[in-house]
């Protein structure tokens, strides 16, 4: 099947984007190989696990960078040399290996997921801005040279973050280790070229230089870290400069082991709703679960259902809000659509399984940058329909839980 549009969707929602249930929050790889997990409004540390790239302790403090990969749900992270990709628990997704495109003596210091390219960015120590395929491994596409080199003061490049919105593309160049940190900006469509700069304000005196950049465009926030503690700073785009605002901070929750790089985790879907069958449909538990990440860019996310019946036609109902009650009401259905008003459906299409409840499938949703949709929540919930068909009708349905989930910026 081919990826269907969500676009027509949510147009008419411009103007009606609600909250999100479950906020993003900032990732970054530390000097002692962790994958940390921070949420920066409220201040707080949720969670860290080991990453095995045990080099990183023996390279410059600077050295390593972090990115997120909505297509796969995980953290492409970096130690200089190496590169592996694992998921929220540091479960390897793509195995350690060296990055081919570097000089002997080069390391890389930023990285960056480019969604609307599918593309995996990296920027080096030496200034060297290095391209791949967002896929493992990755594919070295080019490489281009920003004229950021490193200086007898102690300037180097050590962050990466890429505003799809504005087509803009941020590279932290701080006098290392004590800052200030100057904010480099170039241009998606040539990106070795700068237009402007500016210096990061600062959020409190012991904010020191910047290891770690990542950006959500969608509301036009950039995050950066000096590994122990997370700065956030509101912008404008007056081409062909970068006004920055005000800067907030929290410090670092573990001052043993900063962070040397920085991305962003997109927010999860919320679910309500049981499921339910009648008819010839079996019981089965019917889970639905996003595949990967609602963010713009990503043309491979999908809405999937699991533990369904077999050989059943699964419709996706898309709603125009978060899920709520009391829903759609029709007679033939086993319940409440949750996903509701109704903006559109994905489908049908068939549920592929063996066992009677093993049954799988999912609808794919491409996301095209509009960020007009950054922020705009809607719901999602799978129909199935059971054979064998009775006077025009299937002999069954079932419903599975309804999802809520945000169309992301970052």
């Amino acid at each position: 099947m081919k990826p269907s549009n969500l676009l027509p969707f949510v147009l008419p929602l411009l103007g009606a984007a609600i909250a999100a249930q479950t906020p993003p929050h900032l990732v970054g790889l530390t000097r002692f190989s962790n994958l940390r997990h921070v949420s920066h409004a409220p201040c707080a540390f949720l969670a860290q696990c080991p990453v095995p790239l045990p080099g990183i302790v023996v390279m410059p403090a600077f050295a390593g960078g972090t990115a997120w990969d909505p297509v796969r749900s995980g953290a492409w992270v970096s130690d200089g040399t190496l590169l592996t990709r694992v998921d929220d628990t540091c479960a390897v997704t793509c195995p350690a290996m060296p990055i081919p495109t570097l000089a002997p003596n080069a390391f890389i210091t930023g990285m960056e997921v480019v969604e609307g390219q599918n593309r995996l960015w990296m920027i080096d120590n030496l200034g060297n801005l290095h391209f791949y395929t967002n896929n493992c491994p990755p594919v070295p596409l080019g490489v281009c040279n920003t004229g950021l080199l490193p200086t007898a003061l102690g300037n180097v490049t050590t962050g990466l973050a890429v505003d799809e919105r504005n087509g803009l593309v941020f590279i932290s160049f701080p006098i290392f280790p004590v800052g200030p940190t100057r904010i480099v900006v170039s241009q998606l469509a040539a990106p070795c070229v700068p237009v402007s700069q500016f210096l990061l304000p600062p959020c409190f005196a012991g904010f020191g230089a910047v290891t770690g950049l990542a950006v959500d465009w969608g509301n036009q926030v950039l995050y950066a870290t000096d590994g122990l503690a997370t700065l956030s700073m509101g912008y404008a785009w007056l081409a062909p400069n970068v006004v920055p605002g005000p800067a907030a901070c929290c410090p670092s929750p573990i001052l043993a082991d900063p962070m040397v790089g920085l991305a962003i985790r997109p927010g999860r879907a919320t679910s309500m709703g049981a499921s339910c069958s009648n008819g010839t449909c079996l019981p089965c538990p019917q889970v639905s679960t996003l595949r990967n990440d609602p963010v713009l860019g990503n043309m491979q996310f999908a809405v999937g259902i699991d533990q369904a019946p077999a050989g059943s036609l699964a419709l996706l109902a898309v709603g125009a809000l978060p899920c709520n009650a009391p829903g759609g009401s029709f007679p033939f259905l086993c319940g409440p659509v949750l996903a509701w008003p109704l903006l559109g459906t994905v489908g049908p299409q068939l549920v592929a399984g063996v066992g009677p409840c093993d049954g799988s499938t999912s609808f794919n949703i491409a996301l095209p940058i509009l960020p007009a949709l950054a922020g705009v929540v809607v719901s999602s919930q799978v129909v199935t329909a059971c054979l064998p068909v009775v006077g025009g009708m299937p002999s069954g349905f079932g419903l599975s839980n309804c999802l809520s989930w945000e169309i992301q910026g970052n």
